[in-house]
């Protein structure tokens, strides 16, 4: 459009300037002066003609360019869209799976990343006990994935996080004779696995926990994982041990359907074992005097302290599970304590 109105502009240009330079001749010339004045109006007119047929050309090749778009980017619209659909398809794809639906089996685990070193002695003096954060031993994975191995094929099982800033630690000193003769366990023990599990619907709830054991004739215990330094006087003796307690929940009333220590030795029950002169209920085994650890945080670096309790703990789920789990005759309960 330009090129048009251009050679327009330029062809009344040339004529113009060709009837300027040959005015009339011979016996036109009486009639110079109307002619040329004729002549010069052609010429404004023929100016404005092209001045307005250049201003109309403009816009038509503006609103052209606008229209089109320059090479590569027609397709600019439908791909902004285009990109939009997708990001929209992606999110719907990876949206988070509806909490609280219904399952045969959930899993607690309320053991804690936590490794005792204790000591103790003929006085109240040598008595020492530290715990020791080991979120590096993976404990609680190791409990879930031999739970999740000893349920029966094909039932679903759902894993549910245990938040223990949602419970008050234990009062002890409300644990006395009347207390325990008023107070309901068994009721106790049901509203705290409400509340652990509230948001969820299994058909029943494994809850994984501490187990407490007494240190031989003692009045002092061992609780959960650790190493026991027992300091007496013809020296001292080094135990690991493992102290893991399983219950097996009813998912509607909450009633405890089984519950026993995890133990590896199936043959006798605790009360036996501490009579053929076990020193602790549950898996426990000497080391030597060196594997006691010189400061207690050191326990949590020391492998052979990690995999000794790894090692007992997955034994000890592994041969009682599936005898609570009716996958094998049911064992006698344990009398040891738990928390």
């Amino acid at each position: 459009m330009v090129r048009i109105a251009l050679s327009l502009v330029a062809l009344l240009s040339l004529l113009t300037s060709a009837v300027a330079q040959n005015p009339p001749t011979g016996r036109d010339t009486s009639y110079r002066s109307s002619a040329s004045c004729g002549w010069t109006t052609f010429g404004v007119l023929a100016r404005l003609v092209v001045v307005a047929a250049v201003a109309w050309c403009f816009p038509i090749y503006a609103w052209a360019q606008t229209k089109s778009g320059p090479q590569g980017t027609e397709t600019t619209g439908p791909a902004v869209k285009q990109r939009a659909n997708s990001k929209t398809t992606t999110r719907t794809a990876r949206s988070a799976p509806v909490a609280g639906g219904s399952c045969d089996f959930g899993v607690v685990i309320t053991t804690g990343d936590e490794f005792t070193v204790q000591t103790t002695g003929l006085t109240i003096f040598q008595n020492k006990k530290t715990v020791v954060p080991i979120p590096g031993w993976g404990l609680s994975d190791l409990i879930f994935a031999r739970t999740r191995a000893a349920i029966p094929a094909g039932a679903s099982v759902l894993r549910i996080t245990y938040n223990p800033a949602k419970f008050p630690p234990r009062d002890e000193s409300k644990d006395t004779l009347k207390d325990r003769l008023v107070r309901d366990p068994n009721a106790e023990l049901a509203g705290y696995m409400r509340e652990a599990v509230k948001g969820t619907n299994c058909r029943h709830y494994i809850q994984i926990l501490n187990a407490i054991s007494p240190i031989g004739s003692s009045s002092y215990t061992v609780r959960g994982f650790g190493i026991l330094n027992q300091d007496v006087v013809l020296g001292r003796r080094i135990f690991l041990h493992a102290l893991a307690f399983v219950r097996i929940f009813d998912g509607r009333a909450f009633a405890i359907v089984r519950q026993s220590s995890a133990l590896i030795n199936l043959d006798h029950s605790l009360a036996v074992q501490r009579f053929l002169g076990k020193l602790v209920g549950g898996p426990y085994r000497e080391l030597p005097a060196e594997s006691f650890p010189t400061h207690p945080e050191d326990a949590a670096d020391n492998p052979a302290l990690r995999d000794g309790v790894r090692a007992m703990l997955a034994e000890s789920l592994d041969k009682t599970l599936p005898l609570l789990l009716g996958r094998r005759p049911a064992a006698r309960q344990s009398d040891t304590e738990q928390r």
